[in-house]
């Protein structure tokens, strides 16, 4: 039962009515008939509820008027003789007054422990007749954390407010201190400022009884304060004056719970965040919250870890990155028990399993920020915590981490992890089951999709999903460790399935070429070039599709090509080949194709890797032809050596015959030195041609230069034959 129905239950049973018995009718053995205060009995009221200046208590009237509306019937007149309102639990001072006369008051406790009912008595009110009550109470408040949630202390006060009666009939007026801040269930109230004092007053019934709400007012000077640094960031904590228990703690939880927000997250502190406020407005609407504008949590006097870690973990998870509400509530809740299980603090337990068949129920899609109905809220917020514990509840540490970074950083499951080039975008309901199936590999997301998430049109699509995710997962599959092609990619991650089956069957051919040019790199041992895995990741439509089709097998066979070449130059050979191959150059081609390949020029490594091989066969006869073409040379130069020694020897002979003649005539005692212009012209030619052993090792460096030069006049740089 809600709070408000155990009120108007309560009520029900102060309006008491007692049958009068008409002279001469016979009642014995007979069951009166009885009749609820609503069905005869018209009502209105007007509330007035007063915050002192010095917030020491409320000060509360209540006027209401009844009238009898049930006529006499079979007998019998129905009268009424006494009537209740509900106070808070420590109302005091409570008083009834009619027509100047005051009237007998009862208090008695109710099933809430903050609520209590007053109830007047008074002479019989009989068909037709009207009575008008004047209540008053004063409300002082009750400790922090006591069970009775009405507060009034230095600086703030929460308590419920009530007027009861008929559509139209009702209104309730607060007034406190313009300096506070004023809250309440609902959008009721309207404010309006009379000097030092604001009333808000609320005239619209909330339900069919009346006007019901709880309001609270804080006075945002009146705190007592404590900061507390957590690596870079600084959070000021700010409590009811003299609370220092509830500073104490959350300290305590900023300074563990940071750090471990951080690694459930799989997020560093993103900061937004200066203060943690104590308040009694979260009492009022039955939440606490994260405002984002001012950088600030609320949170209620509550020694609550679970609470605090679930309001600190909205510094990431919020509807700027996530969208729908049961997303980030859902998720903020089972990353606040996660945390929870790690520092060890004390805190609420979780939401129970809701009934999914509940009156309020709901897809939780459809759940929006400002739901009308307590029990929606309720029911949605369970719900949204056993959808996300379905899914992630059972990742380790490190899945849970990736899953939620990757729908916070925005991130596509078709994507590589990190990657934030293509397909980058708010995560939402969609986006979020593909990252729990794909990165947490969750096998029965669409399960509790169906179950708790969707409505009847979305599970629909759920079930194109499936089929395409199964022709996505075999074309994955059939393509190797590439990426299938931004085009699926696209379809996918935008749940656009007709297009993405469409791409996918014609893709079929490509994909298989697509791993027929992987295993072909893996046999030449080479890589495939950047430009044709691109070429295939990143294609989109149509036309990229069908140029593929001609690319990858060109790709194919220049990779065989290329590795055949490089095959061949690196082989192992007989002296006379290896001279046979470098004389044609083939390590030299073979370096060049690989370098074309790795440029993406498919045709120009072909090419030249198929010129390498074919040069191969040549190797033994070229090395052949080199070492005798070098012996034809040594043997020339060696009869010219020996012809040249037989010129020199003669020269020498002849220049030493002839007399010098007059004046010319050698140094008696130095024939060894001596010598003519003739001799010393002969010496000249001599040390120009070359002597001796010196002689014959030019004439070799010279004959390999030649052959050198014929080479090169006959190929190209890389060894490719003119």
């Amino acid at each position: 039962m809600s709070r408000r129905a155990g009120l108007v239950a309560a009520l029900a049973a102060a309006l008491a009515v007692g049958p009068a018995v008409l002279p001469g009718t016979d009642l014995s053995g007979t069951d009166l008939p009885g009749a609820a205060a609503d069905e005869g009995l018209a009502e209105s009221s007007r509330s007035r509820y007063v915050l002192e200046a010095d917030a020491s208590e409320v000060r509360a009237t209540v006027t209401t008027t009844i009238r009898n509306t049930t006529p006499s019937s079979g007998g019998y007149v129905y009268y009424y003789d006494r009537y209740g309102i509900p106070v808070p639990a420590g109302a005091e001072d409570v008083r009834a007054a009619s027509g100047g006369a005051s009237l007998p008051v009862a208090v008695t406790a109710t099933e809430d422990p903050s609520t209590a009912l007053a109830t007047a008595s008074f002479s019989a009110l009989n068909y037709g007749r009207s009575r008008t009550i004047e209540w008053s109470f004063t409300i002082p408040g009750e400790p922090v954390r006591s069970d009775d949630r009405t507060r009034v202390g230095p600086g703030y006060a929460t308590f419920a407010v009530q007027a009861t009666g008929d559509p139209g009939q009702t209104s309730v007026d607060v007034v406190v201190p313009s300096a506070m801040t004023f809250d309440t269930t609902g959008d009721t109230f309207t404010p309006s400022k009379d000097g030092r004092t604001t009333t808000y007053r609320a005239t619209e019934a909330t339900d069919e009884h009346g006007i019901w709400a709880v309001v609270s007012a804080r006075d945002p000077e009146q705190v007592e304060t404590r900061e507390v640094t957590v690596g870079d960031a600084t959070v000021t904590l700010r409590a009811f004056p003299g609370d220092r228990r509830w500073l104490r703690f959350v300290a305590a939880q900023v300074e563990r719970g940071l750090p471990a927000l951080e690694d459930v997250v799989g997020q560093p502190w993103p900061g937004g965040l200066r203060t943690i406020r104590e308040d009694v407005s979260p009492q009022a609407l039955g939440y606490a919250w994260f405002d984002a504008q001012a950088d600030e949590i609320v949170v209620p006097e509550d020694l609550d870890a679970a609470l605090l870690y679930h309001e600190l973990s909205h510094a990431w998870l919020h509807p700027d990155r996530l969208g729908g509400r049961w997303l980030y509530e859902g998720l903020a809740e089972t990353v606040a028990y996660r945390v929870l299980d790690r520092t060890g603090a004390r805190g609420s337990d979780p939401r129970e399993t809701p009934d999914r068949d509940d009156d309020a129920a709901l897809p939780l899609t459809s759940w929006r920020e400002g739901e009308p109905s307590a029990e929606t809220e309720d029911y949605a917020y369970a719900a949204s915590y056993t959808a996300v514990r379905r899914l992630l509840g059972d990742l380790d540490d490190e899945t849970f981490a990736q899953v939620v970074a990757a729908a916070l950083a925005g991130e596509s499951a078709y994507e590589p992890a990190g990657s934030l080039e293509h397909n980058q975008a708010r995560t939402d309901w969609r986006r979020f089951l593909d990252l729990a199936e794909v990165r947490g590999g969750v096998e029965h997301g669409a399960k509790t999709y169906r179950t708790w998430v969707v409505d009847g049109d979305q599970r629909r699509l759920l079930a194109d999903r499936a089929d395409a995710r199964d022709r996505y997962t075999e074309l994955d599959d059939t393509d190797g460790a590439w990426l299938p092609p931004l085009g699926v990619r696209e379809s996918m991650t935008g749940w656009e399935f007709a297009d993405a089956v469409d791409a996918v069957k014609s893709l079929a051919t490509t994909a298989e070429e697509a791993g027929t040019v992987q295993q072909a790199a893996r046999s030449a041992g080479l890589t495939v070039p950047d430009a044709v895995r691109t070429a295939y990741e990143d294609a989109s439509s149509a036309a990229e599709y069908r140029e593929l089709a001609s690319t990858l097998p060109r790709a194919t066979d220049a990779l065989t090509a290329v590795g055949n070449a490089v095959a061949q130059a690196d082989r192992e050979r007989d002296p006379v080949s290896r001279l046979g191959a470098v004389v044609l150059r083939l390590d030299a081609g073979a370096r060049a194709s690989r370098q074309e390949l790795a440029a993406g020029d498919l045709a120009a490594a072909t090419t030249r890797a198929e010129g390498v091989t074919d040069r191969a066969g040549w190797a033994t006869g070229a090395g052949a032809g080199v070492l005798l073409a070098a012996a034809a040379v040594l043997a020339a130069l060696g009869v010219l050596a020996r012809r040249g020694a037989r010129r020199r020897g003669a020269r020498v002979t002849a220049a030493q015959a002839p007399d010098p003649g007059p004046g010319l005539a050698a140094p008696a005692g130095d024939d060894a030195d001596a010598t003519t212009p003739a001799t010393d012209r002969a010496t000249d030619r001599a040390t120009d041609q070359g002597t001796g052993q010196g002689t014959g090792r030019r004439t070799v460096q010279d004959a390999g230069r030649s052959a050198d030069e014929e080479t090169d006049r006959d190929t190209d740089p890389d060894g490719v034959p003119r």
